[in-house]
């Protein structure tokens, strides 16, 4: 049974169309419906766009209507808070402690505490699968994980890869982009050591999914990320299928859109971006 959602909500999801790489224009409920197709379904997300985050609970209401041995996966929280996490899932612990342990992104209570509580409500488990903040932000800085804290350690992949070719030049890319325009500037010395870090991140989540898959094998997995780091079925997918290569993954891609009118010439350009385009507009 779907929970009932706030009236500023459901308005939210009107303001999103979803089409199938094919060209077909489809719904929320017929994503669903094909969970049992797939082992993990990856939703690319814009962090700060409440129109996706709408999407993302009722996509978890409805797939776990279909899928009840369901897990939730989250780039929004790290691996070494997972105790606080499955403490506060179990109800060991309150929310306020579970907050002050967990690190939670500054806007965990409108965008994922939604997904949370979802998971709380209906036993769903939750896996905190990105790497401790601390060790991607020292990599990003020196190049180098040698000096990390021996207990820390213990959090990093087993495997850790920075491949060449396409998601290396697109993160490059995309990284000397928003340089240029002002949003986060980063010299070009330091590009190499941002992709290495962003690589890490992607073999962490994809690990942290393919080890639950492992030992919960009769789980599906709904994993929720930022778009870049699985767009064009690179990043945390390209690095889930070599850890698994048999794993039925889906994507779901968001693309922005200004007018209804460029949809097809959007789809084009995107045809290998995901599974399912959501398109979806700007918000102030």
């Amino acid at each position: 049974m779907l929970l009932t959602m706030p009236n500023a909500v459901q308005a939210a999801q009107a303001d999103y169309r979803i089409y199938t790489v094919a060209g077909q224009e489809t719904t929320v409920e017929a994503m669903a419906g094909l969970i049992q197709q797939y082992d993990v379904l990856v939703f690319g997300e814009y962090h700060d766009n409440a129109v996706l985050h709408a999407l993302e609970l009722e996509l978890l209401q409805r797939t776990f209507a279909h899928q009840p041995g369901l897990a939730v996966s989250l780039e929004m929280f790290e691996r070494d808070v997972q105790g606080h996490l499955d403490d506060y899932l179990a109800g060991q612990i309150t929310e306020q402690e579970f907050l002050a342990k967990s690190r939670p992104w500054n806007n965990y209570q409108e965008a994922y505490r939604p997904l949370v509580a979802f998971a709380g409500v209906n036993s769903l488990p939750v896996i905190a699968a990105n790497i401790p903040r601390t060790l991607a932000a020292q990599y990003a800085k020196t190049g180098s994980l040698t000096q990390i804290a021996p207990e820390m350690t213990g959090y990093l992949p087993q495997l850790h890869l920075t491949p060449d070719g396409e998601y290396r030049e697109r993160f490059l890319a995309h990284m000397t982009e928003i340089g240029k325009a002002g949003t986060m500037p980063v010299s070009s010395d330091k590009l190499e050591d941002y992709y290495k870090a962003q690589c890490l991140k992607d073999d962490t989540m994809a690990e942290s999914i393919a080890n639950y898959r492992q030992a919960h094998p009769e789980y599906k997995i709904i994993h929720y990320q930022g778009d870049f780091h699985s767009k064009w079925r690179l990043g945390v997918v390209e690095k889930l299928q070599l850890l698994q290569p048999d794993l039925r993954i889906a994507v779901i891609t968001p693309v922005y859109l200004e007018d209804s009118a460029d949809i097809p010439d959007l789809l084009k350009q995107h045809q290998q971006a995901g599974d399912w385009i959501v398109f979806v507009r700007r918000q102030p």
